[in-house]
């Protein structure tokens, strides 16, 4: 058995127009869940085929629900109604558009053996060709991340969950506030206010499809860069990541960096975008642009 034996767990995942990735998405949990288990997915304002796709797998495993908002409202309502719908008090959540990686839910739960851990995040590793411009970018971009998150974790001082896949006690986060981006984030920082410790496990992995166009790179940069704007303290700096840019330079060869640095140059330009939506205060729906190319 894949999950970890002595947890009943909630699986909870929030989608907006996932037809094309919800059906695989969804085979990836259920390989790694028990029969006593439950997969709760929230649709919000869908306007394709998410929902039809869902409902057949739903009639062919008991354990899907399926919860279907008229409005999207975003990520924090469709999490808020999965705590509220979930009977057990472990919940994972991931996304509709990302495939979890073999024995990652097992890495996720065996942590909350510990009672006084009350969220878990996953390693997330994108999928990207090699021949794409932004490549380099997104490899050195997540491993950044991840060797940030190792170093917080055993310092015990992470707290900025990923989106893609964490797991946390229902008792440590009753309740998401309204968020127009960085959900994740806020998802954290309430579980770490609220006493309990967080911990990031790279061996729970999950396969993210990164953005392939520059329109949809800048796009998700920004909603995520505006989103951190709303939080009394972000976890990333525009000053921190300058300062790592000539050390990454020199692990790529000389021929890779013009592409490099033309990533480089439009990843800013989506910071400024991000303060920018951020300080105006767009709408949920102004900022959090979907990236076609992820699906």
């Amino acid at each position: 058995m894949s999950t970890y034996k002595t947890l009943d767990v909630t699986v909870g995942i929030p989608v907006y127009n996932e037809e094309k990735t919800i059906t695989k998405s969804i085979n990836s949990i259920l390989k790694q869940i028990k029969d006593n288990d439950e997969v709760i997915v929230v649709a919000s304002g869908c306007t394709d085929n998410t929902v039809r796709e869902v409902k057949k797998i739903q009639r062919g495993d008991k354990r899907i629900k399926l919860i279907i908002e008229k409005e999207r409202k975003g990520k924090s309502s469709a999490i808020n109604l999965i705590i509220k719908n979930a009977k057990h008090d472990i919940i994972v959540q991931t996304d509709g558009d990302v495939i979890i990686g073999k024995g990652a839910l097992n890495n996720l739960l065996r942590h909350f053996k510990n009672k006084k851990v009350g969220g878990v995040s996953g390693r997330p590793v994108p999928i990207i060709p090699e021949n794409n411009l932004f490549y380099d970018w997104t490899i050195m971009s997540y491993r950044k991340i991840h060797e940030l998150r190792e170093e917080e974790s055993e310092k015990g001082i992470f707290w900025h969950l990923s989106g893609y896949l964490l797991a946390f006690r229902k008792e440590a986060l009753r309740q998401v506030p309204f968020a127009k981006g960085a959900v994740d984030a806020w998802m954290g920082k309430i579980i770490k206010e609220n006493g309990y410790k967080i911990i990031y496990e790279p061996e729970a992995k999950v396969l993210v499809k990164a953005p392939l166009n520059v329109k949809d790179f800048i796009n998700q940069k920004a909603r995520v860069r505006a989103g951190y704007c709303f939080l009394p303290k972000g976890p990333r700096t525009i000053k921190k990541e300058i300062f790592y840019f000539p050390k990454e330079l020199s692990k790529i060869s000389f021929k890779k960096w013009p592409k490099f640095f033309v990533s480089g140059l439009i990843y800013f330009y989506s910071w400024i975008k991000g303060f920018y939506l951020a300080k105006t205060n767009k709408s949920l729906n102004q900022i959090w642009k979907v990236p076609k190319s992820t699906k």
